[in-house]
């Protein structure tokens, strides 16, 4: 799965092009609140908001990464770029408003960019490193003024399974319904056709419990009547009869 960038995340988990795989460091971003900017001519660089210092990067330069929600608040993810070869990415979040700008602690050493989002109206960003899969993902979101650890899962498509969750809309009541259409209907651990959970799947005429929605999707839960076995995932709701 690429590298993913989500301009805007409400109950869905939508995913574009990052923008930090360009190829040069961006080094500007005009926002609706005023021009963040790096400053790379200072040892160490140093973060400014409409003119103003308002962090110093601990590196010699550093890219910027922004999320323009609808409304409120924008973000700006500082992925710092050090000399180190072994280690040289580092990563604060900026948040601008019409009450100036507020800066994060460092936070995701050593790793890379793998997704983004939103939590409601709080950023998300999923870490991991490519080079040691068995690192699996870190998922940072800002709260209140500063970035913390909410989740650490094994693949990025189990992260993403935790935000959709997250995220997700509520059913008013847990819904019994039957698989319809042809074939078997693969249970998913995010609402995304990538992220397959391979060997959990159902049947036509098999019953499933759907207690949230998401978009096209829903989250699903099936009791084998033989063996007692219980699995839960995301299933696309149009092979859902009574949905």
């Amino acid at each position: 799965m690429n590298f993913t960038y989500i301009t805007q995340l409400t109950t869905a988990i939508l995913f574009t092009p990052l923008l930090s795989c360009a190829a040069e460091p961006v080094t500007e971003v005009h926002t609706s609140y005023g021009k963040v900017e790096v400053i790379r001519n200072t040892v160490p660089a140093q973060l400014r908001f409409a003119g103003k210092k308002i962090a110093t990067i601990g590196a010699d330069s550093a890219s910027l990464i922004p999320y323009y929600p609808k409304g409120g608040p924008e973000y700006i993810v500082v992925q710092t770029i050090r000399a180190d070869p072994t280690c040289t990415h580092v990563y604060l979040m900026l948040e601008v408003s019409d009450e100036g700008a507020k800066v994060s602690k460092e936070f995701g050493r050593c790793r890379y960019v793998a997704g983004s989002g939103m939590a409601g109206s709080e950023p998300v960003l999923h870490l991991n490193n490519p080079e040691d899969p068995q690192a699996g993902v870190e998922t940072y979101q800002w709260h209140g003024a500063d970035v913390t650890l909410v989740a650490e899962s094994p693949s990025l498509c189990s992260a993403q399974g935790f935000l959709a969750r997250k995220n997700a809309q509520p059913l008013r009541a847990p819904l019994v319904s039957r698989v319809s259409g042809s074939g078997c209907l693969q249970f998913l651990s995010a609402p995304d056709s990538d992220c397959a959970m391979h060997g959990v799947f159902v049947v036509p005429g098999d019953s499933v419990t759907a207690s949230l929605a998401s978009d096209g999707y829903v989250y699903a839960n099936y009791t084998n009547p033989k063996s007692g076995r219980k699995v839960q995932g995301w299933v696309p709701r149009e092979r859902l009869s009574d949905l």
